[in-house]
């Protein structure tokens, strides 16, 4: 990346200019598609735009679709890196992006959503700071009466709030926002922009994407950025926006919208000299460099010239490399909100243990007495290996429904610097892990009595392992599966990736029967591994011939019955196999957290 940084890590007391000048993002094509297309060239998102960012101003950006508002404003951020080149001057460590769809858990209320924030972003302040800050944030953002509402119940307008006030709990210098009224009415518009115009009130630095805003919303910013094909039309103030305009040869009629003028001028609707409007643009980024410099340069009470300004390498970024709260602190705070939330969740805690329970007794009711019984041997095998299913499916399948939430809101929050991805997914599994527990126990004890399966004590203890290292693994695969895909693909992923799965189980097929080519495949099946020590906790282990109450009874004896299905009857060595696929899925979920925040800084 050949992007020029004005003094990386500059605040200014009232907020901070930023500039910039000749940015250009190219993205390359995509393999698959190069291959058909040898000459196909690099996509060209922006075009050498210009513009500047005012301390105490709103300024919006405006353009058709497609003409790089959103990559602009993650360029700025820090967030592109990739395929850009150009110069920003006054870009420092102290910038938030907030994104386009509001990133909350629907199960915390506003002020518990707030104090997450102010715990992992205000780690020294002292108890009654964070309230006080709290407190002046929401008044100022209009949200003081829905502090105690859940988010998942909060309007439109009320969430984008709420995440804005999130990120303004540190008083940051520069807010850059990504169609803040995006899917809201003019009166939630509104009252998102008189929040933004209160926080420009304050000094900070803002600005935002806006798609299509009406005439009273367009009035209420002060500066416009408004760019086209990748390229800067106008930048400057709204107040003299018509002026420049006529300059160019555009007139806009009379009460007619001159945000939809100008949008239509960017789409090439009207004639006119839109070179002069660039023109124009380019010499207002460029005083505004001069000006951001010069503020650079009053706080660094140094006197450094433009030509000082250090090239930024693909390695570094806009943001700081540290976070504001330590290991402990983000342990903390993340434990708060993960058992919080897990206790409100209706679906994915209460009713997922009901279930649990209300299956045992169904399961119970239809095998009863198979576990002692010599002569329905086979009919108990099925009945053990339902128990593995179930407890593998409904662990996994709810997490698909729930987790792509989840995940996009700890890519914003990580991305902002708020918590480190290792520390989350640690602290996810300390949460998971009661539930993960009540559902293996709620389950496995009704289920093993009703069924008749041998009451001893350590057999008890071993199934009820086994059951945990089931439920374990097959949430850890529905988080990596929710990580890396959306809901739909999810649905099908999960059932589909575990057929081979429950193929080479030996359930349906012994191992020595299988075609030699295909046995590998039976060594790295979870099921396979989960079946074996079932059947060897239910039959193995020196168990004593079962009692026949038919004439013939060919599987009355235990060990003879495990030589006919030819299970290896190493016990430990599934039980590791079952830990160490637990771990190689929890170290995938952090890979695919991590590939998402490297997609998303490309």
């Amino acid at each position: 990346m050949d992007l020029e940084i004005g003094r990386d890590s500059i605040c200014l007391d009232d907020g901070q200019y930023m500039a910039f000048l000749d940015i250009m993002y190219e993205i390359k094509p995509r393999l698959g598609r190069s291959w058909f297309k040898k000459n196909q060239q690099k996509q060209t998102i922006l075009n050498g735009a210009v513009g500047a960012i005012r301390p105490g101003r709103l300024t919006y950006i405006l353009g058709p679709s497609g003409a790089g508002k959103t990559s602009l404003l993650k360029i700025l951020a820090g967030r592109k890196k990739t395929g850009v080149s150009g110069t920003v001057v006054g870009a420092g460590s102290d910038i938030v992006l907030v994104q386009q769809h509001a990133t909350l858990i629907d199960t915390l209320t506003a002020k518990e959503t707030l104090l997450f924030a102010a715990a992992l972003k205000l780690p020294n302040g002292t108890r009654y700071e964070r309230n006080y800050i709290i407190e002046t944030v929401t008044k100022q953002l209009g949200i003081n009466d829905i502090c105690n509402t859940r988010a998942g119940k909060l309007s439109g307008g009320e969430r984008k709030r709420l995440n804005i006030a999130c990120e303004l709990l540190t008083n940051p210098h520069i807010m850059l926002l990504d169609e803040p009224t995006s899917g809201l009415d003019s009166v939630s518009s509104m009252s998102v922009a008189q929040s933004l115009r209160a926080v420009t009130n304050a000094g900070h630095t803002v600005a935002c994407v806006i798609h299509q805003p009406s005439s009273q919303l367009f009035a209420s910013g002060d500066d416009v950025i408004l760019l086209a094909a990748g390229r800067t039309l106008y930048a400057g103030a709204i107040s003299d926006l018509p002026e420049s305009l006529n300059r160019a040869g555009f007139l806009c009629p009379h009460y007619y919208n001159l945000a939809d003028f100008i949008l239509e001028i960017a789409s090439g609707e009207h004639n006119g000299n839109t070179d002069i409007l660039e023109m124009e643009a380019k010499v207002y980024a460029l005083e505004m460099k001069k000006i951001a410099e010069g503020s650079v340069q009053q706080t660094n009470g140094k006197d450094k010239s433009p030509e000082s300004v250090a090239l930024l390498n693909t390695n570094s970024s806009f943001e700081s490399k540290g976070y504001l709260a330590g290991f402990s602190q983000q342990m903390r705070a993340l434990l708060w909100r993960g058992y919080l939330g897990a206790l409100r969740d209706v679906h994915l805690t209460q009713i997922r243990l009901v279930t649990h329970f209300l299956v045992a007794l169904l399961l119970g009711a239809l095998y009863n007495g198979s576990g002692q019984d010599g002569g329905r041997t086979v009919s108990n095998t099925g009945c053990l290996f339902f128990f593995l299913l179930f407890l593998y499916f409904s662990n996994a399948m709810p997490t698909i429904h729930r987790f792509p939430v989840e995940a996009s809101v700890i890519l914003q929050e990580h991305l902002n610097k708020w918590y480190c991805l290792s520390t989350y997914c640690a602290t996810k599994i300390i949460v998971d892990f009661p539930i993960q527990l009540l559902c293996a126990t709620v389950f496995v004890f009704p289920a093993w009595y009703l069924t008749s399966q041998p009451l001893e004590v350590d057999r008890l203890g071993l199934a009820w392992l086994i059951c945990i290292l089931v439920t374990i693994l097959a949430q850890t695969f529905g988080l990596v599966i929710g990580a890396a895909c959306d809901v739909e693909l999810g649905l099908f992923v999960i059932p589909a990736a575990n057929i081979p799965m429950l193929m080479f189980s030996e359930f349906f097929i012994p191992y020595k029967e299988m075609p030699s080519y295909l046995q590998p495949f039976a060594l790295i099946s979870y099921f396979r591994y989960a079946f074996d020590a079932f059947m060897q906790t239910v039959y193995g282990f020196g168990r004593s011939k079962l009692p026949c109450y038919k004439i013939i009874c060919l599987f009355r004896d235990p060990k003879y019955y495990l030589n006919y299905l030819g299970l290896t009857g190493n016990f430990v060595n599934d039980v590791l196999a079952l830990i160490v696929w637990t771990l190689i899925l929890q170290s995938a979920l952090i890979c695919v957290l991590k590939y998402r925040v490297y997609k998303a800084c490309k």
